[in-house]
Order: structure tokens, then C-alpha cells, then sequence
């Protein structure tokens, strides 16, 4: 009887499982184009079942019906009404839901303007050989699935049915990321095609625009040269998060829209193909921006990975930062048309502009032409840099017939004089290039977005450059067309680290100009061969050259000097290096309360020329812990850090450190060959008069997520030699 009892219960549970799978209803593949069928399993086994159909576009709510289909198999097959997601609803009891994105198939392609963008991997692509994707980037592509509709696309409109992709897209990230990673996201898979989109941190994070580029490019060059591997780039995407309520939206919508101009431009200039995935998902826009971030939430999910659902369905509310499923075919298709050469039409108006210096400062002449078919009324705002302003007297009204123009001026309220080129907002988003701005049209209930250069007339500039000094003189290079003038710039006797601003007039065919610069210089550390017991104890350390990290000007943030401190002792370092068999020590003696303080150590071992250029670092973070122990903690570069170790003491002037680094950290056995190592030294102090925190830097510029200002440590057992600087000029 037992037995039977067991087999009863073995047929009931088998029955029960076969009961729950069929439970739910599920659709076999999640991407259908709009001429083939969605094959959905039903919980039902009866000849017929009628379901409801809702679909989102991109426009907004779409067809609806209601069908009669036939069962068959316990699958129904669902027809698409339209390119878009597709809420289908079965008649069960509670009612089922099952969702899918519908999309167009690819137009026809021409293979020769695949030719010329693929150069290195179309011939594979196109004699249906085995062809590999990888997709690199942040939690935008880590949360959808573009390459997937990208593959289907190209797969359809090639008939190579050998195409794949690969994932190597981490929340969080940015290209700096993906460069320091590069040996194992690239060179383990060997892809035939690159697909790079990153910016919505890197912008957020305060990296600078060169470095974005220099990345980019970076990446671009290392899969051509290890992988044969062509590259496509994607601009980042809008981003319409507001917090937890809908709108307004306002600017911040356009937060990352200089990243992607800035791509762009460098994409056509070096003659990359890219997808303006910025503009893809922006769509028409709306008459406003607030009513452009209306216009999109049918491409931004409920939640972070729920790539089905659409903000049009909650009015709003959602997650404004990742594309949902709808978003990713907007993505897809853009780089479709990268790939293959088909071009949008074009923007229907275009800017030219140029910037010269006035007795008010700068002063600009913009002209804008309607380049389309038919007469255009609109309304055009202007929209400055972050953190920056410009104004302007004209109200932005505007009617254009085919061809014709309108001229207005723009001054800028942050640009008095030569030397406000150095500061901040300038500094970073103007400098060394020229006065930038965003131009939103607004006309046909649509909102365009431009970006506009507006460089000036009198261009010359310095060579943007590092230098090695070995003395107190320092000679940098202006530029005046293919005129290469020195210029010598002196450094203090027995400094440190500092800023030299420099600005030098020039007059050019009666127009005038300023070249502007600012030189940075950090004096090299020095290292001597021997080993330290970490307790804290600097004794040994007493024959040592100090470098400082604490003076006003390495206490800077994105933004420059922002400085908490009440005084600079209240928080002001001094270090020292060894160089030991196993590994770097580092000794630090500190005045004031910094126990509460927290550090990170970055580490460059190539050669001093090619430290701030892209490529592989590595990093040790730490903080002051309890009874005399430091907490240290490797960066996510590094697969070890053998014994890695650290302890301090209280003394009266505040605290003394002791910090061991094990070569295994940097990938290295020993000290570097050629007797430097890059270093970066990230302080972050608890001030006393506010919780903010002062970051203090030895060399970087205060953005160190994005490290281009490295130091450099120089190993010299004699402490006798001359130290040289790192020199830069910005």
C-alpha cells in the first residue's frame, strides 16, 4: 500500500508541476518583426481563445484589438499591429499578460557603404561568415537588449546568419573602464565589431571631455590593432529622471547632449561610424522640453530592468535614466543605419558662428539657415554649458522661407576677460576648443536639438601638452597657424606643486585674441631602495624627500579650488615612498583630526610619456580604522594584493602613516624598469565646519574616477639629484 500511496503522490506532483508550467502564459521570442508572428503558450487546450491586444510606439498608445486565434499545441500565434510593444491580455481567471516588441524589418542595404565603414570585418559580415559583436558600455546597455534587435537586423538585411554578440556592459561604468579592462572584454573574445556607448556617468562623474574622446578613441584603436575588430561609437541617451515624480524636466534633459556633440564632431572628423543614439531616442521632441520629457516616456520602463513596461503607463513615473525595450529598438536602429550607411534626413535648420573678444568680452555672431523644402516658424532657445550662462537680445522668434537666414548676436556673462577662460564652467567644457552652446528648436509641435561651436576668429592657442622639467624653467609652445613660437614660463624656486596661469595677446589682420593656459606642476617624489616595518613609527624614514598633498591649491573638486577647511593645517600631508622587494611603502605624517578621513592610491607603471593617456591603472583605497589599523581595500583592476597593509599612530600634530602596496597590485614583480612610477594621491578629509568633505589632490585636476594627472614617483637612493617636474599645460 505504501508503495501505491508513493506512485499516487509521484502522478499527483507530476500532474501539479505539468499544471504550474502550464499556468502561466509566455511568449517564445521576445523580438518579432512586423511581418512574422508572436508564438505565445496558452494555459488552455481548447480549438480557440479570443485575447486583447494593446500596443505602445513611440509616438504613444497604438492600435488596439481584440482576436479570435486558434489554439494549437497550447500556443497561439499573435500577428503584430504595429512596431512597438504589444500587452497581450488572455481571458483567464485572474487574466494573463504577456509582452513583446514588435519591429520593422530592415530597409534594403547597399553593401559597398558597408564596405567603407567596415573596412577590417565587412567582407566576414557579408559572405555570411561567423561575425561577433561586443558591446561595451554602462547600465543603459546592461539593462536592455539592443544587440540582440541589432543582430536580428543585420542578420535579415545581410542574410549572414552566423551573427552574434556578446555582453561586456557593467552598471556604473565608464570608458575609462572599459580601457583599463580591455584585455579581457576585447582580447578574449576577438570581435569582428566594436559597439561603444558610454557618457551618462562619465558626464555625471565630471570627467572632462578630452579625456571622454581620448578613450573612445583609445578603444577604437586597440580593437583595430589586437582584434582586426572595426568600431562603431553610440552617443549616450537622454536622461529624464527627475526623482520619483514626473517632470518638469526642464534642462537637465539635455545633461548629456555635449558628450554626444562632442562625439559626433569627433566621430565625422576621424571618420568613425556613429550612431547618434541621442537624437534616435529623442524622437520629434515636443513643443517645450518639459513637453520633449512627455514626449519620451513611452521609451523609459516603470523600473530599472523592467524592459516591457513604459512610463506611459504609470503618467510618468518610472525609471527616467535606462531606455526600456522600445528605447533599445531606437538604439538598434541607429546603429543599423551606422553600419550600413543609411542616413536620417537632415535636421531641417543649421548654425554657423564665431566668437571675437569686445570691449564687454565675448561676443558672439550666430546665423541660422532653413536647409528644408518648406517654409519653417519656430521659436529657437538658447541653451548654455553646464553650469555656464549665455544671453542674448533676440526673443528667438523666427520665420524662414527655403534657403533663407536670420543673423543674432550672443554674449557670454562668464566670459569678461581672457583670464575667465580659466575657470570654471570655461575651463573644462571651452577651453582649448571654443564657446559652445545648445540651440532648441521648437516649431511644428517638435523640438529639435542643436549643439553650436562658435570659435573665434583669433584661434591661436598653446599646445595642450606634458612636459618633463628639469630645471626651474619650463618652455611651452604657441601656436599661430603653422607657426610654432616657445615660450618660457618660470616655476618658483623650491615649489612644490602650483598653477601659472598664462595669457598672452595677440593681434591677427586687425582682429585680437588670447591664447590662454594654465600650467600645472607637481615635482616629482623621490623613492629609495629599501623596506619599512608598517607600525606607524616614521623613524626610518627621516633621510626621505616629502612630497605635500594638503596645499589651497590641491584642495579642488570638478569645479577647481573648494576648499572646507578652516586653515590648511587642519588638514596638510607630507609623503614619502620606498621601494621594496615586494612591493611600494608609503609613509605619510599628518597635522590635525583625520581619523575619519578616507584615501585612495592610483597607480600608472608605464613609461612618464604616456602617463594621462588612456590605458591600464590600478588602485589601493583605504581608510583610518581602529587601534592603529588602516582598512585597505584593492581596486576592481586587480586580481591580488598579496600582505597589502597599512598602521598608523596619533602624534602631536595629528596622525603618522604607514601604508604597504604590493607590487601584485599593478600586475608588476618589481619596481618599474625605468625607475618611475606614475602615482595619484587622493585625500578626502572630514571637515570640521561642515560634513562635505575637502578632496585634496597631489597632481589630479579633482576628478579622479577619469585619472589623466598623474605624478610620478622617480627612484633615487642618493637623495642628491635634482628632482624634476610633471609639467602640464592645460
Amino acid at each position: 500500500m505504501r508503495g501505491i500511496i508513493c506512485f499516487c503522490c509521484v502522478m499527483l506532483c507530476a500532474v501539479i508541476g505539468l499544471a504550474a508550467e502550464q499556468a502561466g502564459a509566455k511568449v517564445a521570442q521576445p523580438y518579432v518583426f512586423t511581418d512574422d508572428t508572436a508564438v505565445i503558450t496558452v494555459p488552455t487546450a481548447g480549438a480557440d481563445i479570443t485575447y486583447t491586444v494593446k500596443t505602445i510606439t513611440a509616438a504613444g498608445w497604438g492600435p488596439v484589438a481584440t482576436v479570435n486565434a486558434a489554439v494549437v499545441d497550447h500556443t497561439v500565434k499573435v500577428t503584430p499591429l504595429c512596431e512597438g510593444i504589444h500587452i497581450v491580455t488572455f481571458p483567464t481567471t485572474p487574466p494573463q499578460e504577456v509582452r513583446f516588441l514588435a519591429l520593422l524589418p530592415p530597409p534594403a542595404i547597399d553593401k559597398r557603404r558597408i564596405a567603407a565603414n567596415l573596412p577590417l570585418s565587412s567582407r566576414k559580415l557579408l559572405r555570411g561568415e561567423k561575425y561577433t559583436l561586443l558591446s561595451m558600455g554602462d547600465s543603459v546597455t546592461n539593462t536592455g537588449d539592443y544587440e540582440s534587435m541589432l543582430v536580428m537586423l543585420l542578420q535579415r538585411a545581410t542574410g549572414n546568419k552566423n551573427i552574434t554578440f556578446i555582453d561586456r556592459s557593467y552598471p556604473g561604468r565608464s570608458v575609462d573602464a572599459s580601457v583599463r579592462f580591455f584585455p579581457e572584454d576585447a582580447l578574449t573574445i576577438h570581435p569582428d565589431l566594436g559597439i561603444i556607448m558610454y557618457g551618462l556617468n562619465d558626464q555625471a562623474a565630471g570627467c572632462s571631455v578630452e579625456g571622454y574622446l581620448d578613450q573612445y578613441h583609445w578603444l577604437r584603436t586597440q580593437l583595430a590593432a589586437d582584434c582586426h575588430a572595426d568600431s562603431v561609437f553610440m552617443t549616450p541617451t537622454p536622461d529624464i529622471s527627475v526623482g520619483d515624480k514626473p517632470g518638469p524636466y526642464g534642462e537637465y534633459i539635455m545633461r548629456t547632449f555635449g558628450f554626444a556633440a562632442r562625439l559626433t564632431t569627433f566621430a565625422k572628423a576621424n571618420k568613425i561610424p556613429l550612431a547618434d543614439t541621442f537624437h534616435a531616442v529623442w524622437g520629434k521632441g515636443g513643443e517645450t522640453l518639459d513637453a520633449t520629457g512627455i514626449s519620451l516616456w513611452p521609451k523609459y520602463p516603470q523600473g530599472y530592468s523592467a524592459q516591457f513596461t513604459s512610463m506611459l503607463e504609470t503618467k510618468g513615473n518610472g525609471d527616467g535614466i535606462h531606455i526600456n525595450a522600445l528605447g533599445h529598438l531606437n538604439v538598434a536602429q541607429a546603429a543599423f543605419r551606422a553600419i550600413t550607411g543609411i542616413a536620417l534626413a537632415p535636421m531641417p535648420l543649421s548654425f554657423t558662428a564665431t566668437s571675437n573678444w569686445t570691449d564687454n568680452g565675448v561676443m558672439s555672431n550666430v546665423t541660422v539657415k532653413n536647409i528644408s523644402r518648406e517654409t519653417r516658424t519656430g521659436k529657437l532657445t538658447l541653451y548654455p554649458i553646464p553650469d555656464g550662462a549665455v544671453a542674448t537680445t533676440y526673443d528667438g522668434q523666427y520665420t524662414l522661407k527655403p534657403g533663407a537666414k536670420k543673423t543674432f548676436q550672443v554674449s557670454w556673462p562668464q566670459l569678461k576677460t581672457p583670464e575667465d577662460l580659466l575657470k570654471y564652467p570655461n575651463n573644462q567644457y571651452i577651453t582649448p576648443y571654443q564657446p559652445l552652446f545648445s540651440v532648441f528648436d521648437a516649431a511644428a509641435e517638435s523640438g529639435v536639438l542643436y549643439y553650436l561651436e562658435a570659435p573665434f576668429v583669433v584661434a591661436d592657442n598653446f599646445t595642450r601638452e606634458r612636459l618633463r622639467v628639469a630645471s626651474q624653467t619650463a618652455t611651452v609652445t604657441l601656436k599661430q597657424g603653422k607657426r610654432r613660437t616657445p615660450v618660457t614660463v618660470t616655476i618658483p624656486d623650491g615649489a612644490e606643486v602650483g598653477r601659472i596661469p598664462l595669457v598672452q595677446k595677440i593681434e591677427n589682420r586687425g582682429k585680437t585674441g588670447y591664447a590662454t593656459a594654465e600650467i600645472a606642476y607637481t615635482r616629482y617624489g623621490a623613492a629609495r631602495t629599501g623596506e619599512a616595518t608598517v607600525d606607524g613609527d616614521l623613524q626610518e624614514w627621516d633621510a626621505h624627500h616629502w612630497s605635500p598633498v594638503g596645499d589651497p591649491v590641491q584642495a579642488r573638486w570638478t569645479q577647481g579650488i573648494i576648499d572646507g577647511r578652516t586653515t590648511p593645517q587642519e588638514c596638510q600631508l607630507n609623503w614619502a615612498f620606498k621601494a621594496g622587494q615586494k612591493g611600494v611603502f608609503f609613509a605619510a605624517k599628518g597635522t590635525g583630526q583625520l581619523t575619519k578621513d578616507r584615501f585612495t592610491l592610483f597607480f600608472d607603471n608605464r613609461a612618464p610619456e604616456l602617463l594621462g593617456t588612456p590605458g591600464r591603472y590600478y588602485w589601493a583605497s583605504g581608510s583610518i580604522g581602529a587601534a592603529g589599523k588602516i582598512e585597505l581595500g584593492k581596486g576592481e583592476t586587480s586580481a591580488v594584493a598579496t600582505g597589502m597593509t597599512g598602521a598608523w599612530r596619533t602624534t602631536p600634530e595629528g596622525i603618522a602613516l604607514e601604508l604597504f602596496i604590493p607590487y601584485d597590485l599593478l600586475e608588476a614583480t618589481t619596481w618599474p624598469a625605468r625607475g618611475d612610477l606614475g602615482l595619484s594621491i587622493w585625500w578626502v578629509h572630514t571637515n570640521t565646519k561642515d560634513a562635505k568633505g575637502t578632496n585634496i589632490f597631489w597632481s589630479e585636476d579633482g576628478q579622479p574616477w577619469s585619472t589623466r594627472w598623474y605624478g610620478v614617483v622617480t627612484l633615487d637612493d642618493t637623495g642628491t639629484k635634482p628632482l624634476p617636474y610633471m609639467v602640464r599645460v592645460k
